[in-house]
């Protein structure tokens, strides 16, 4: 019993011992937690130094450092100029007056003159005449026109009909331009060299088809013509 109690006595006296050797070598004070990062900053001018933030595992805080690195030297941004817009291209003197139209450079513009003498003796109507207009084309009186050919302003005319064209000399009584002109002209269904001319009143069919190299009367509609 002794022998036991001895024993104990011996092994409770190591670990008070031990207790007090710990306790003793302990440097900081159980109520203050390790050293902070803050707290490093303001001792070595802001910036971490290797040593003073090493936490408790010995480490170096990486991203704190790299952190507080970034906000004093920012990096560089480098912004491209925006390009700008090409600046719209003034207007061309002559241009294409719509989408789809032949350049006027392409097609110059030729200028046919009468037939010396004066208008022709007499002239055969085609399909979409009618007196005023040849009278127009011809610049002829309309009214003498009408009177040589006993014809009223209300007459009934025909294709193949022949029209006596008075010589007197006399002009057309009013305007004989219908449409302005050198212009482009799109072609309809229907329409026809003849019927393009009385619209435009001064111009022949031989004109038009002479300025554009017409071979043939075929008018395919959605084509551009060009009016002298």
């Amino acid at each position: 019993m002794n022998l036991k109690h001895a024993l104990r006595t011996l092994i409770l006296l190591l670990l008070v011992g031990l207790l007090v050797i710990s306790l003793t070598s302990c440097k900081l004070p159980a109520s203050k937690g390790p050293q902070t990062t803050s707290e490093t900053s303001e001792t070595s001018g802001g910036f971490p130094v290797p040593g003073e933030t090493e936490q408790t595992s010995g480490g170096i805080d990486v991203n704190t450092f790299a952190t507080q690195t970034a906000q004093v030297n920012p990096p560089v941004v480098v912004t491209s100029p925006v390009p700008t817009q090409n600046p719209a291209q003034p207007s061309t003197p002559g241009a294409t007056p719509y989408p789809g139209a032949p350049e006027p450079t392409s097609a110059p513009v030729v200028y046919i003159e009468p037939t010396p003498g004066g208008p022709p003796a007499s002239y055969t109507l085609q399909e979409g005449e009618f007196p005023f207009c040849i009278a127009r084309r011809f610049n002829v009186n309309q009214n003498e026109l009408l009177s040589l050919n006993n014809l009223t302003a209300n007459s009934f005319v025909y294709a193949g009909q022949v029209l006596q064209l008075p010589q007197t000399g006399n002009p057309f009584d009013g305007e004989r331009t219908l449409k302005e002109h050198p212009g482009y002209y799109d072609i309809q269904s229907g329409d026809t060299l003849n019927t393009i001319a009385c619209s435009y009143g001064d111009v022949s069919p031989d004109m038009i088809a002479l300025q554009n190299n017409l071979s043939t009367s075929d008018l395919p509609p959605g084509e551009v013509l060009l009016i002298p």
